[in-house]
């Protein structure tokens, strides 16, 4: 017969989990960009005016929030994953 031992920490069972380090960069990048970039406000995009209409929160794929956080609409249509370095105000 086969002896099968259970190891039970309680103390470790419910211990916070702290959030890795790139979970703390994704939301502190959202809440900038959040605050930079208002859903519906006019902007430029590397000089081609575009409205901002939604904020990037993937956590993985090729556009990911920390890197590409806004979505901007341009005017001719075409939507895009923008930096912030790529975004202007619009005058």
């Amino acid at each position: 017969m086969a002896l099968t031992l259970a190891y039970h920490n309680t103390r470790s069972d419910h211990q916070f989990n702290y959030p890795d380090g790139h979970t703390l960069m994704r939301k502190k990048t959202l809440r900038q960009t959040a605050k930079l970039f208002k859903v519906g406000c006019k902007v430029l995009v590397d000089h081609t005016p575009a409205t901002i209409i939604a904020y990037n929160i993937a956590e993985f794929g090729r556009w990911i929030s920390t890197s590409h956080p806004v979505m901007a609409k341009l005017d001719n249509g075409d939507v895009v994953y923008c930096r912030l370095n790529d975004l202007a105000f619009a005058v």
